[in-house]
């Protein structure tokens, strides 16, 4: 941590260490953050919802010593499918545009026990369901790199604020990507966990209140460097109030890059070509720092038929989410769409009857069994996160799923549906698999552009302790050109 790099920039580890040596007050560093937001927020639209108030008074108590923790003073902002206690939480949601919680999350519950300090709450599209940011309630989040393109989705808000210097820890959700892609489009970390060692309740959707966890999403968390996430994680897994059971993640698989075999993987899903050959770079790269690497040129044995059995269950999931009129208008998606297409199985999926959910299940079942005999030859998978980069917005036909299946984006030389996005980041979540995302180190065609670094079933400290490493030896965060004279100038 520099002397003269602003606090904003600080990672969380860095920012934790000044609260702990007092160099900086808890009550000055969120005035510093805060303020930082009143001048830079409007043009990003990410953080939708302040709490000044409430913050002080938390921050006045850590710098009192009445509140302690791991993370005491931080300054935290909360995706807006969390409930807080004494904020809204919508979810890009019309008939929840009032609604405030009484209540903590329970993955909230756990950063304000480690001693967070919440000020606000950030964008997400319309129920979480797109790889954009923007609703009806609260209009569109920008991305810092680029303010004309996403900053990914649903937890867009969430990487816009990261990558602006407005928070240095956030807590994202990940079904369809919603960690990683947001990650990947804003140039900053993100941790999806193995499938269940974070709790989902206290998050909408479902509707407030709702103790069911689905069997696809998870929580995890989002920051400007792998230790931040790796601190974060040990502080939000674990069994939820009420259940009796204790969490013990096995050990990295290694120490160093030579301890690694490592698989570099870019066919069977679209992919633009540039991002293809920055990828297998970087495999080069990692393989001149001791890693075993091999860069595969036919999918894993695991993966055939994957992409139909994860668009079919995500798509289950969310029609049983769904009321009457939602439901009719995929009816008619389905009419219009092929059968064999993504929009066609997705659109088709939300009818999934009680027998057709339990035959997904088990084909889930079979498929992680494949995944976990194919992590026995190797500790790591390289893919791409999304098909391509941040791309520019798409938000004049309406918001949600069913105007997105008519959406295209552009992948190298043609155009691709747009809900094709999804196929990458469906690999680690139909497995249940751990998946860290981190940017490549350097950028494509001006752009952030990231990778997913994923684990064996529950190796989450080996695709932690992996992009660990390429912190140490690559680099870690670069803040957005448009944002840079910030730190040339010393400005807040």
């Amino acid at each position: 941590m520099s002397k003269t790099t602003a606090p904003h920039w600080w990672t969380a580890t860095e920012t934790l260490a000044a609260l702990r040596s007092r160099r900086i007050g808890a009550v000055e560093l969120l005035t510093h953050m805060v303020e930082r937001h009143e001048r830079l927020g409007a043009r990003i639209n990410a953080v939708i919802e302040t709490q000044i108030d409430l913050a002080t008074s938390t921050a006045r108590a850590v710098d009192n010593g009445d509140v302690a923790g791991p993370l005491a003073g931080l300054p935290m902002t909360i995706k807006d499918t969390y409930e807080v206690d004494g904020f809204g939480c919508r979810a890009g949601i019309p008939e929840l545009k009032d609604y405030r919680s009484a209540r903590d999350a329970d993955a909230v519950q756990r950063l304000r026990r480690a001693g967070a300090v919440f000020w606000g709450k950030t964008n997400v599209p319309l129920a979480a369901a797109d790889h954009q940011s923007y609703n009806s309630i609260f209009g569109v989040t920008n991305n810092p790199w680029d303010f004309g393109r996403s900053p990914g989705g649903s937890s867009g808000g969430s990487a816009a604020a990261l990558a602006a210097g407005f928070t240095g820890l956030e807590l994202g959700s990940d079904i369809g990507g919603s960690i990683r892609v947001p990650s990947h489009f804003c140039g900053v970390w993100g941790h999806k966990p193995s499938y269940g060692i974070v709790s989902q309740r206290g998050q909408v959707p479902p509707n407030p209140g709702a103790l069911v966890q689905s069997p696809l999403a998870v929580c995890g968390p989002m920051a400007r460097s792998t230790a931040d996430l790796t601190m974060a994680l040990d502080i939000l897994a674990g069994a939820a109030p009420g259940e009796a059971w204790t969490l013990n993640l096995p050990a990295a698989r290694g120490k160093s890059l030579k301890d690694f075999r490592v698989a570099i993987w870019c066919g069977s899903y679209p992919v633009d070509p540039e991002y293809h050959q920055a990828i297998s770079a970087f495999g080069r790269a990692l393989a001149a720092e001791g890693a075993k690497v091999v860069e595969l040129t036919q999918a894993p044995d695991a993966l055939p038929g994957d992409e139909d059995l994860y668009i079919s269950l995500l798509f289950a999931v969310i029609g049983g989410e769904l009321g009457g009129a939602d439901l009719s208008e995929y009816d008619e998606a389905a009419a219009k769409y092929p059968a064999d297409s993504v929009a066609g199985r997705a659109a088709r999926g939300v009818r999934s009857s009680t027998s057709d959910f339990f035959a997904l299940r088990e084909r889930q079942a079979h498929h992680i069994a494949k995944w976990n005999q194919w992590f026995e030859s190797f500790d790591i998978l390289i893919c791409p996160v999304a098909m391509t980069q941040a791309f520019p917005h798409q938000n004049k036909d309406g918001d949600g799923p069913i105007p997105s299946m008519a959406r295209t984006l552009r992948v190298g030389n043609g155009e691709r549906p747009y809900l094709e996005n999804l196929l990458w980041s469906g690999v680690a979540t139909l497995a249940h698999l751990p998946a860290t995302a981190r940017p490549l180190p350097w950028q494509v065609a001006g752009l952030p552009a990231g990778i997913q670094i994923i684990g064996p079933s529950y190796g989450d400290r080996t695709t932690l302790a992996f992009s660990a490493l390429c912190d140490e030896i690559f680099g870690t965060f670069t803040p957005p050109p448009a944002l840079l004279p910030d730190v040339l100038q010393g400005q807040n």
